[in-house]
């Protein structure tokens, strides 16, 4: 299922795999001036193929090797000859197939099959457009964010997702979240284009409301570990509830994943 929307010059494509007719994770990809961003799930390849080839791509840029960000990367190669460019991080895992994706993963958004890519410098360019590109690792450790200047907007990827989480993957890296979110701060971007919500408009604003929430859940969660709290009593003291998700991932999402993260690096700050 993929739906569109025109947001002026740049046009958003979100998309989720149904199961008995309700999506099971939505996420989406990006149309600006021939530059397609991200090529979306795997296990959307037919409708990916049949929309491709009604849009002018030019040009494929990755903001991370997430199956449902790169799943149709070698689809792209071969439908319409184009070699989608990456972080260089990210070249060489995206040519390597992804063979064990978890079970979640595989029903939500299934197998990402290897594809070539080529390394992003830190330029991108289109007929009408320059883009910055941004190295923002934390979600991921070769994710990118595009910022384009002359409009202040930023393309980025899962950088953004809310502005408050209620849990952090496992292989997420907090503290590089952070220090990203600092960074695209510092462009002072008007408008972002997050790949799972769409155009968020006061878009500096939203990533600082998402900063701040980070600094304040790591100084909870400090301060609890002083108190010594166990991992798993700190992440029950935390907003929110993450049952289903956690449930669901088999806790690769989980609260106490935020809690392991915020502990476990603090020797490194």
């Amino acid at each position: 299922m993929i739906f569109g929307f025109d947001y002026d010059d740049v046009r958003y494509f979100r998309m989720a795999r149904t199961v008995f007719g309700r999506a099971t994770y939505w996420t989406g990809m990006y149309l600006v001036d021939g530059l397609l961003v991200d090529s979306g799930p795997p296990n959307l390849a037919r409708d990916v193929r049949r929309l491709v080839s009604e849009l002018a791509v030019r040009q494929c840029v990755t903001t991370h090797h997430h199956e449902d960000h790169s799943g149709n990367h070698g689809l792209l190669a071969g439908e319409l000859r184009i070699t989608p460019l990456a972080h260089p991080s990210g070249v060489a895992r995206l040519a390597r197939e992804d063979t064990h994706p978890q079970l979640y993963r595989r029903i939500a958004w299934g197998a990402r099959p290897p594809a070539a890519t080529a390394p992003l410098g830190e330029r991108l360019e289109t007929t009408r457009f320059r883009f910055q590109v941004v190295h923002t690792p934390g979600h991921a450790t070769d994710h990118v964010a595009l910022f384009e200047p002359e409009r202040a907007w930023l393309f980025s990827g899962d950088l953004y997702l809310a502005p408050k989480l209620r849990y952090l993957r496992a292989d997420e890296d907090v503290y590089a979240m952070m220090d990203s979110l600092r960074r695209v701060l510092a462009l002072e971007p008007r408008v972002l284009f997050c790949q799972h919500r769409g155009r968020v408009e006061q878009g500096a604003a939203r990533l600082r409301d998402k900063l701040d929430f980070l600094v304040d859940l790591g100084g909870r969660i400090h301060e609890l570990h002083g108190r010594g709290w166990s991992d798993a009593a700190i992440a029950r003291a935390l907003p929110g509830s993450d049952l289903l998700w956690r449930l669901w991932t088999g806790g690769d999402f989980s609260k106490r994943n935020f809690v392991r993260a915020f502990l476990r690096t603090t020797s490194a700050r």
